[in-house]
C-alpha cells in the first residue's frame, strides 16, 4: 500500500494517489494542523471520501496509536444516566475525536465501507436511531416520539431485557469497534446475541477514534442534547457532502408556533397540576417537584402568550407581521419572560416532562408507554433555549419575527426564523 508524506504526515492510501488527490489530502491536513475550518470541492469520482478518511486518520495517528479493546486512559465503569441504565460509563479518549457525519445513514455505509478498504483501523462507532435499531418486540413496532418514550419506560423500570445485558455483553466484547461495522451488523448482534444494538453504540461513541453520525445528530439541539459523553472541545467534525448544510442549520436554529401547539401546551400544564394536586393528596409530598404552583405559573404564562400573538394587528395576510430578531425580547419583557425568569420556566418544563412521563405510563400489554406525552412542551423548551442562548442578545441580529395567520387554524402562528449563522 502507498505511503504519501504529507506536511510531515506520512499517509497510508490503498491507491496510487492522483496529483489532485494529494493536493486535497494536503489541504486537510493543512486546516488540521492549523486548527481552522476548511471548505474543500472537488470533481466528482475523485475519491474525497477516502482522501477524508486516510489523512484525518494519518494526522490522528501522530498523538499516539488507535485505541483498541476497551477504549484509552484507564478507571472503572460506572452507572450511566437512567435513559441507559445497564451500560457503564467508558473513560474519555485522549486523543482528538473525528465525529464524521454526512446526510444519510445509506451514505455512512459507503463511507465505512471505503474505510474497509484503507489499513487504518481505529476504534470506531456509528450513531443511529431506535427506529433504525431498536429489537424490542413492541417498542420496535412505534415510531418517533412514542417509540423514544417506550424505551425510556422500559429501560427506567429495568424491564427490556435487550437493555438490561448491554454492560455484561460489552465487558465481555471489549473488542467491539476494532473493526469496521455498520448499523446492521450492530443489529444483528443484538437479534443472535440479545444485547440492545442502541445502547451499544451509544457506550461505543464515549471512547472512540472516529465516530460516524447523520448530520442532524450534531445540529439538531435535541439529539445533540442525548449524546453524553462526547469530547466536542477536543473533536475533528467533518461533514461529507455538505450540499444542503446551511438549509438544515437555519432550520435547527429556527422555530415556529402554531395556534394548536400553544393549546396543548396549556392543557399539558393543566395536567401537572392535577397529577401533583393528586400526588401531594396520597403521597403527603413536599418535593418541589409536586408544587402545583410552578405549572400553575407556567399555565398562566401560556396562556397570556397565547393571547398575545392573537392581538397583533396583522395589515396584510398575504405579508404577515415582521419584526428584526431583536423585537422577540421586548415581545416576552412583556410577559416578564426574560433571561432570567427562562431559566426557571425551563427548569420547570423539565419537571413537567418527568410529571407527565411518569404520570401517564399508559401501556399496552406488554407494558410498552404507547404515546407521546410532552412533546409540546418540549417544544417551549427548546423555543427559550433558541431565544435566550448563552444569556445574550447579539445572535438576535440573524433573525426575524414573523407572524401570520395560521391556515390549520383560526389563530396567528408565530415564526422565528434565522439565517445558518444563527
Amino acid at each position: 500500500m502507498p505511503v504519501y508524506r504529507i506536511r510531515g504526515v506520512d499517509v497510508d492510501f490503498p491507491f496510487d494517489a492522483y496529483d489532485c488527490q494529494i493536493t486535497y489530502m494536503d489541504r486537510v491536513l493543512q486546516s488540521l494542523q492549523q486548527g481552522n475550518n476548511a471548505l474543500l470541492e472537488s470533481p466528482t469520482g475523485t475519491g474525497k471520501t477516502l482522501c477524508l478518511l486516510c489523512s484525518t486518520l494519518a494526522w490522528r495517528r501522530t498523538f499516539g496509536e488507535f485505541l483498541r479493546g476497551g477504549g484509552g486512559g484507564g478507571g472503572g465503569s460506572q452507572p450511566s444516566g437512567s435513559q441507559q441504565s445497564g451500560a457503564s460509563a467508558t473513560p474519555l479518549s485522549p486523543y482528538p475525536v473525528i465525529i464524521y457525519a454526512s446526510r444519510t445513514h445509506s451514505q455512512l455505509r459507503q463511507v465505512i465501507k471505503e474505510l474497509k478498504a484503507t489499513s487504518y483501523r481505529p476504534k470506531m462507532a456509528v450513531l443511529g436511531s431506535r427506529e433504525q435499531m431498536c429489537i424490542h418486540e413492541e417498542v420496535s413496532k412505534l415510531r418517533g416520539k412514542a417509540q423514544n418514550n417506550g424505551c425510556h419506560f422500559l429501560c427506567k423500570k429495568r424491564r427490556c431485557r435487550h437493555n438490561n445485558i448491554v454492560t455484561e455483553y460489552m465487558k465481555s466484547n471489549n473488542e467491539l469497534g476494532n473493526e469496521p461495522f455498520d448499523i446492521e451488523d450492530l443489529v444483528n448482534i443484538g437479534r443472535t446475541k440479545g444485547p440492545c444494538p442502541y445502547y451499544i453504540s451509544r457506550e461505543l461513541s464515549k471512547s472512540v477514534d472516529i465516530l460516524f453520525a447523520p448530520y442532524n445528530y450534531l445540529i439538531d439541539p435535541g439529539n445533540r442534547r442525548s449524546l453524553t459523553g462526547i469530547p466536542w472541545d477536543n473533536a475533528v467534525l467533518i461533514f461529507d457532502e455538505a450540499h444542503n448544510l446551511e438549509s438544515i442549520c437555519a432550520d435547527a436554529a429556527s422555530f415556529d408556533l402554531h395556534p394548536n401547539s400553544v393549546t396543548s401546551c396549556i392543557a399539558k400544564a393543566q395536567e401537572c397540576i392535577q397529577l401533583c394536586s393528586f400526588k401531594r393528596s396520597i403521597e403527603n409530598s413536599a418535593d418541589k417537584q409536586f408544587d402545583p404552583e410552578n405549572y400553575a405559573i407556567l399555565k398562566a404564562l401560556l396562556m397570556a402568550l397565547e393571547k398575545k400573538i392573537s392581538e397583533l394587528v396583522i395589515a396584510s395576510k398575504e405579508l404577515g407581521y415582521t419584526k428584526p430578531g431583536t423585537y422577540i425580547y421586548e415581545f416576552l419583557s412583556e410577559l416578564n419572560i426574560t433571561s432570567e425568569t427562562s431559566k426557571k420556566l425551563i427548569e420547570t418544563i423539565g419537571s413537567a416532562s418527568l410529571l407527565l412521563e411518569e404520570g401517564n405510563s399508559g401501556e399496552t400489554k406488554a407494558g410498552v408507554k404507547a404515546k407521546s406525552t410532552v412533546s409540546r412542551l418540549e417544544t417551549i423548551r427548546d423555543m427559550l433555549d433558541i431565544i435566550f442562548r448563552g444569556g445574550g442578545q447579539n445572535h438576535a441580529k440573524y433573525y426575524r419575527f414573523h407572524v401570520n395567520e395560521s391556515r390549520q387554524t383560526s389563530g396567528d402562528s408565530l415564526q422565528v426564523f434565522g439565517s445558518a449563522q444563527a
